[in-house]
């Protein structure tokens, strides 16, 4: 047989092996013997086998290649992520940054401007490299309105075709609202799904359900036909309400896209029993939620199983983005928005000084990057080691310092499955975006 020229993984699936080569977008079933065939170069006497495993071009070179990390040179980010307050209009039951036990801070105009002068002008050094502008916080980012409608207003006055997005609870008031979408492009919004489950566990400051506004302004983005998605969040106690809260989603909204996570054990779900430990009840229930979406023409995401998705990094936090906190310092996460966080010494990486711009703090990011490339340095034999790159780094290395495997495992169980409706869709064999059809003969 052929010397294998790529890595390929064997996957157990009952009695049989799910044959996946991710790098070719190429994914079958086999059985032991095929299995032996292709790994150990086991012989075999039917001509027919060879030829058929020769067809799916197991055996060629791989076709896409990956570049390395890169952490050294000059640091030119073009896409702007803004923090620009701590502060929040909800009290989530899970809240991961702990709203209600901080003070609130809220990012000064001047400091606005020099994240969105920043980028703007590395855009112009750097051909082909976009401007763009979003607002992420660690509390609820479009709170101090003033500071939002003025740097969407201020970058579109640099560049009119700056792409705007905003990640949002969406528990606005009319006038704000209205402003604000004449504004953005693109909206996350953050909503668990019908009125039971959303005022259960998104209520606002004052106990109150949340649910109506957020419909309202879902409302009124279709209308404006903005481009959206939803992210929600499992408890142990919405858990079993999820296929129902993406049934309600899909019937009374146009929602293309949901995502959905299990909630993580930090800030106040921390030792509140939300914390999900059935690997195998989450598992059942996203897919089929997941069947339930597809069959309604929508998607139903989990952020760290992405088949379809070739890469090297969990996301481009960590490489591309200037993100800048409300107090005014630069991070390599959405998550560590302050020093408070236990991995804010790996993770805050500089500031931003409003007459020289960005000022990185020596090796923050080479160190940063070593680390993230460290922890994905032991998942080498993980089938999803293209996929997930090692999942999102802070997670992954308050996990791995746990010996918490829960993420691990859903993601690897999800991927699965994936991989095999893959397969049931290609009629047996998954040739990414080919229209190959190849029929296996099983070794015997």
């Amino acid at each position: 047989m052929k010397k294998i020229s790529t890595k390929i993984y064997k996957i157990p699936v009952e009695d049989k092996y799910i044959i996946y080569a991710p790098l070719k977008r190429l994914a079958f079933i086999g059985n032991k013997a095929m299995a032996d065939t292709i790994f150990q170069g086991a012989a075999t006497n039917d001509p027919e086998v060879i030829e058929a495993l020769k067809a799916t071009g197991i055996f060629e070179p791989d076709n896409i290649k990956l570049t390395e990390v890169q952490s050294k040179g000059e640091f030119l980010p073009t896409l702007c992520i803004l923090m620009p307050t701590t502060a929040c209009n909800l009290a989530c039951t899970y809240c991961y940054a702990n709203n209600g036990h901080k003070k609130h801070v809220t990012m000064t105009w001047e400091t606005a401007k020099k994240g969105i002068d920043v980028a703007f002008e590395n855009s112009k050094k750097q051909a082909n490299k976009r401007f763009s502008l979003s607002f992420h916080g660690g509390g609820e980012p479009t709170l101090p309105h003033n500071i939002i409608l003025k740097a969407s207003r201020y970058a579109r006055s640099l560049d009119p075709n700056c792409p705007i997005s905003i990640t949002s609870n969406c528990v606005w008031e009319p006038e704000f609202r209205n402003e604000l979408l004449g504004l953005v492009n693109e909206i996350s919004i953050s909503f668990d799904g019908n009125k039971t489950t959303q005022d259960r566990q998104r209520p606002d400051l004052k106990g109150f359900g949340t649910f109506a506004k957020v419909m309202e302004s879902i409302n009124e983005i279709e209308k404006r036909n903005i481009s959206y998605g939803i992210r929600m969040t499992l408890t142990n106690d919405s858990l079993p309400e999820l296929y129902s809260n993406v049934e309600y989603l899909c019937n009374n909204t146009s929602c293309k896209t949901f995502q959905v996570e299990a909630v993580y054990n930090q800030g106040k779900a921390e030792g509140s029993g939300l914390k999900i430990t059935d690997v195998d009840q989450f598992i059942e229930n996203f897919m089929k939620a997941y069947d339930l979406a597809r069959s309604k023409g929508r998607k139903l995401n989990h952020s760290a199983a992405r088949p379809h998705q070739i890469t090297n990094t969990f996301c481009t936090a960590t490489q591309k983005a200037l993100i800048v906190t409300s107090h005014g310092e630069l991070t390599a996460c959405y998550e560590v928005f302050d020093n408070a966080h236990p991995l804010a010494n790996d993770f805050i990486i500089g500031n931003l000084n409003l007459k020289e711009g960005v000022k990185l703090y020596a090796k923050k990011r080479e160190k940063l990057h070593q680390k993230i490339a460290d922890n994905r340095s032991n998942c080498k034999d993980c089938f999803c080691y293209y996929h997930c790159a090692g999942d999102c780094p802070p997670k992954a290395f308050l996990a791995r310092k746990s010996n918490d495997k829960f993420k691990c495992t859903v993601t690897r169980e999800i991927t699965k499955q994936l991989i095999l409706d893959n397969i049931i869709d290609g009629d047996g064999i998954w040739c990414g975006n080919s229209k190959q059809k190849v029929t296996l003969k099983p070794v015997k």
